[in-house]
């Protein structure tokens, strides 16, 4: 047993003995690419170096040095200092000097390789050897040399050689805003980025049961979302970093407006607190991969803390190994100041007087006394088995088919039908308090079924119960005891524009409290169909069949 334990313990040592230093080297190195080995014709492709220090008590130098064939110069703008460069007849040789931490550590670099014209094609060998003291190691790695497709500038020019100087790699285009697919985003303007509104983030969060605001998850998420196409005619690969930052447009500084994600947990640094070092701006690296026209979707992150509306140009700047490519655009940063706040606030207001006025519900169940009450449950009942039920159960499914349009067929129940069975109602007994009534038992019964009390449905339905009370009576419905035919067409219109304005209340404290999207042409159909025609046909069909029930309710 104890020859075995140290039989162990001399493998041990002798496998951390020779394990004091690892080099790893790749050639053609690729960030999102592996076991790729081909370089195509002048291209600019890097190579990866990284050496691994296992266990030393003290910091320890090494030298690597790297052998490239014939041809192959690397590119060492900025980095003069960092690596020499010896030129020999049939290679060039690279040296550098790192200095490693003790203990485990590492160090690594990117050292960009290009292409000289005139090279032939065919296998090819790049010779990377690291030493440290009594350690060394080399690799030794292949690749192949093949020639490339025609850039976009050179099919252009009828495949005329292009300037390799002029033409290396260059920003095409930028499109904002799209969506996280790169696609146009119809619902904003060309240059148009839409900043939310937080002033009121605790607010709408706690009315939609939503709880405490979570300001990491609302600065994580992207503003927009930027296109940005390049050119690469000579099918280079590089790591590249791209920066977005907001210019003002007669100073030309940089102004606060935009933020880079948090790059830790949202314990450490609550998330959105983002890189100190990066004030300002939108950083991210992208890599060119060898496609001669890339397409990168590109987030940009708002500082809603700091961020002002008004007109800017947004600045693209991407860099990378000496070489910096700037593009300037027009922008827009605009608030949603919508009139959904209003809404929320008229809302508000109908809760106010629903309160107040509540003990008169009290008086118009006096008024109508059982029967009549029993007549308003049934109805109720009715609106809720034949309305909410159906519309809450086959809404999703008909959502499925017919996407936002969804609503053009339940509205057919929602108005239609809900108008028939009010008017109906009303033409029974036609006293102040039966319509919110009816409106208050549907409520409790939709809440009680589908658990549907929650802050926005009270709202929504005091909207519905103080618009339409104060419709019919201020239209003299109450007190013009006659049903005579063409004061009963315009009770219908009047309650048709009725449903159409709750209606248009109602989808905006949606859009204020969800952060949904209908467009202008969309309110406007949903407010005419759903609203004046069917809440108008459903209020005659109600007439009609009210005076067939008071001639049965007489008999």
């Amino acid at each position: 047993m104890r020859i075995l334990l140290l039989v162990l313990l001399l493998v041990s040592y002798v496998q951390v003995a020779c394990a004091v230093m690892k080099l790893e080297a790749k050639y053609p190195y690729h960030l999102e690419k592996q076991g790729v080995h081909t370089v195509y014709e002048e291209s600019t492709v890097p190579i990866y170096v990284n050496l691994v220090n296992f266990d030393n008590a003290a910091p320890v130098e090494a030298t690597v040095k790297i052998t490239l064939p014939q041809g192959f110069e690397p590119l060492t703008e900025g980095n003069e200092e960092k690596w020499q460069v010896v030129r020999e007849q049939d290679k060039t040789i690279a040296t550098t000097k790192w200095l490693l931490p003790e203990d485990y550590g590492q160090t690594f670099d990117l050292l960009y390789l290009e292409a000289q014209e005139g090279i032939a094609l065919g296998e090819k060998q790049v010779l990377v050897e690291a030493q440290s003291g009594a350690w060394q190691d080399s690799k030794v790695l292949s690749f192949t040399y093949a020639a490339g497709q025609a850039a976009p500038e050179e099919v252009s020019k009828g495949k005329k050689k292009v300037d390799r100087k002029k033409f290396n790699w260059y920003i095409q285009s930028i499109t904002f805003p799209v969506d996280s697919l790169g696609l146009k985003d119809d619902r904003a303007e060309d240059g148009v980025i839409y900043v939310r509104d937080t002033s009121l983030e605790g607010f709408r969060n706690r009315m939609t049961g939503e709880g405490a605001t979570s300001w990491s998850s609302v600065f994580n998420h992207p503003a927009a979302h930027l296109l940005l196409e390049l050119r690469n005619p000579q099918s280079d690969v590089r790591v590249l970093k791209f920066k977005a930052e907001l210019v003002d447009k007669n100073t030309g500084e940089i102004v606060p407006g935009l933020r880079t994600a948090g790059k830790v947990s949202d314990d450490a640094e609550q998330g959105w607190h983002g890189n100190d070092e990066e004030k300002n701006e939108t950083t991210a690296l992208i890599s060119l991969d060898g496609n001669k026209a890339p397409r990168f979707i590109l987030p940009l992150y708002i500082d809603y803390l700091n961020i002002l509306e008004g007109e800017y140009n947004l600045r693209i700047t991407i860099s990378g190994n000496g070489q910096e490519k700037l593009h300037e655009a027009p922008v827009i940063i605009a608030k949603k100041h919508s009139i959904g706040l209003l809404a929320v606030g008229f809302a508000f207001v109908c809760l106010l007087i629903v309160l107040g006025f509540s003990y008169k519900i009290k008086n118009c169940i006096y008024r109508v006394g059982a029967k009549g009450a029993i007549t308003v449950a049934l109805f109720a009942a009715i609106a809720f088995g034949g309305i909410t039920l159906p519309t809450t159960i086959l809404g999703d499914l008909l959502h499925v088919f017919l996407g936002p349009f969804s609503g053009l067929i339940t509205g057919l129940l929602n108005g239609v039908l809900h108008y028939l069975l009010i008017m109906s109602l009303l033409m029974l007994f036609r006293t102040p308090g039966v319509l919110s009534l009816m409106f208050v038992v549907k409520f409790m019964l939709s809440g009680l079924m589908f658990g549907h009390f929650s802050p926005l449905g009270v709202l929504s339905c005091c909207v519905s119960i103080v618009v339409l009370e104060a419709t019919l009576y201020f239209s003299g419905f109450y007190t013009n005891t006659h049903s005579k035919g063409n004061f009963m067409v315009l009770m219908c219109f009047l309650l048709g524009l009725a449903d159409a304005f709750i209606t248009f209340v109602n989808l905006e404290q949606m859009m204020f409290f969800y952060r949904l999207y209908y467009a202008d042409w969309y309110l406007a159909l949903y407010m005419l169909i759903n609203g004046v025609l069917y809440s108008s046909i459903g209020s005659w069909l109600g007439y009609k069949t009210g005076m067939k029930l008071r001639q049965v309710m007489g008999e």
